[in-house]
């Protein structure tokens, strides 16, 4: 099938040419006709045909502007010009832009017929030539292995991995997948790294990471190899590219030998769990995924609570110095994981996220903790996440500046407005009025002066309220609720709802439901 387009300002002409093509002893298609050279143009832009009959005296576009721009733009498509006018000029454009035939009006049923079999032909021979280099270029193993890589990355990095097994056409991927065991290294370093800086292995393959300069991935194999083995000559390899390689500040985690294309997803993730689980300053070393639990950081930054709030207000300044000091903290901290910097990351963008929800989005989106976990999942130095939450939080904070609920020239207006919108967080006198720059005793008098109670009766009474909705719409453990409400003793959460309500958790939640039935509810005062 070949498509062509019919271009002359006559319509009797082009009615004339298409009775012609009726009996063509090739199959075509008529992809529409034009009466003038720019609205051929637009034409030729949306359908692409292959062969394109034109006039050469039109309005608005001749067909010596037309031929050019065609053998311009498309310079595959095959030009047969059909004109009254033996013109020289004319003629001269025509053989410039090499066209198939220029015949003369009038011309027979031969002419066009024996002109379309040169056009043909002459598009049989591209298209061949063109077959056969893409041929020539899909069959070099250079083009099998980027074919393979991109298969292998699908697998590994795409959120939802095909279940579906690719069959690798490069020597080197079918062999490594014909093994028996293979191991998975992630080689990092603070610095681009490519695989021409590393040396080379008979067993081994590099792999660029697609979505970050800093990282590759290296695969290595031996069909001979029992597991313990293979595992201690991956580490030997590790150790061979840390000493070669021109960067002191590499570092590599190592997965555990497993088999088939199934088990690359579980090694890579194996290779961030070893790359985590390492001291925050601890670099060029090699490092292995060993199954165990993560110990548990008992140095933690305190002052997470205090951020959020310069994000809430939209101090972008304050902000700014204090994620400063959230990563002078940890660099100060040299027997603290990586892992547990990261948690604090998830900790801190989880609560960021719901500032923005609240204030800006509605809760309708997962973006801001989305892109974190990309981040992590291929930074494991400080400096790179340390820019990332740097641009995510200031840039937070500037979002949230027009909205900020602390504006009020009333300092206790500002006070109540926090202490309603964060009271199951543990709150203190001296912890609000660090944030709002006050001495803790002059906030007390003034708190009590200005609303006729004082700040902790006045936490307590938003907290218990919330705690009698928890108690009456779930069936959560009193603990729990009391947990959820800021109070870490459940037997303070219990002294201060029966002073409050003059009922016990229990009773309220067992007598709930008989005094709604009267439109009352248990222990209102």
């Amino acid at each position: 099938m070949y498509t062509f387009i019919v271009v002359d300002d006559e319509p009797l002409i082009r009615k004339g040419l298409l009775k012609k093509l009726e009996t063509f002893d090739h199959s075509l298609e008529l992809l529409g006709e034009a009466d003038n050279g720019a609205d051929a143009l637009a034409l030729i832009d949306s359908t692409k045909p292959d062969i394109i009959f034109t006039d050469m005296r039109m309005p608005e576009v001749d067909g010596k502007m037309l031929i050019r721009t065609v053998r311009q733009q498309y310079p595959q498509m095959k030009l047969i010009v059909i004109s009254g006018h033996a013109d020289f000029d004319y003629m001269q454009e025509a053989i410039s832009a090499k066209v198939v035939n220029y015949l003369l009006k009038p011309f027979s049923r031969d002419e066009i017929h024996s002109t379309l079999h040169q056009a043909i032909h002459a598009i049989e021979q591209e298209r061949s030539l063109e077959r056969e280099v893409i041929l020539r270029t899909v069959e070099t193993e250079q083009m099998k292995i980027d074919a393979d890589m991109q298969a292998f990355l699908n697998i590994v990095l795409a959120p939802n991995a095909s279940s579906k097994k690719p069959a690798f056409r490069s020597a080197e991927f079918a062999s490594i997948f014909a093994a028996e065991l293979f191991v998975l290294m992630t080689v990092y370093s603070p610095q681009p790294l490519s695989a021409q800086q590393l040396p080379t292995f008979s067993n081994g393959l590099y792999i660029p990471h697609p979505q970050s300069e800093q990282l590759l991935f290296f695969l290595i194999h031996d069909s001979e190899c029992t597991i313990h083995e293979l595992q201690n000559k991956a580490i030997h390899t590790a150790n061979v590219i840390l000493t070669k390689s021109q960067s002191a500040d590499i570092c590599i985690g190592i997965s555990s030998p497993l088999t088939g294309i199934e088990g690359v997803r579980e090694a890579h993730h194996q290779t961030i769990l070893a790359l985590d689980e390492r001291s925050i300053t601890d670099f060029g070393k090699c490092y292995v995924y060993y199954e165990r639990n993560i110990p548990f950081s008992p140095l933690k930054w305190t002052r997470m609570f205090e951020l959020l709030f310069f994000i809430e207000s939209g101090n972008s300044q304050k902000a700014d110095e204090l994620i400063t000091d959230f990563f002078a903290f940890y660099i100060r901290q040299p027997d603290v994981l990586l892992t547990h910097l990261k948690e604090q990351c998830r900790e801190i963008i989880t609560e960021t996220k719901r500032l923005l929800n609240d204030y800006l989005l509605n809760g309708s989106s997962n973006n801001a903790s989305s892109s974190l976990e990309a981040v992590l999942n291929i930074s494991f130095d400080m400096e790179c996440i340390r820019q990332y939450m740097r641009k995510v939080l200031s840039g937070a904070a500037l979002l949230l500046k027009d909205d900020n609920p602390y504006a009020s020239d009333q300092v206790i207006d500002n006070v109540k407005k926090y202490i309603d919108n964060h009271f199951t967080k543990d709150l203190t006198l001296e912890w609000v009025s660090s944030l709002f720059y006050l001495n803790p005793s002059y906030l007390s008098y003034l708190f009590k002066e200005k609303t006729s109670e004082n700040f902790t009766d006045y936490v307590n009474r938003l907290r218990i309220g919330h705690a009698k909705h928890l108690l009456a719409s779930t069936d959560d453990k009193i603990y729990r609720i009391a947990k959820q409400l800021g109070y870490d003793n459940p037997k303070y959460f219990f002294r201060v709802f029966k002073k409050v309500t003059g009922w016990t958790p229990e009773e309220f939640r067992k007598q709930h439901k008989s005094f709604s039935a009267n439109n009352k509810e248990p222990g209102h005062v």
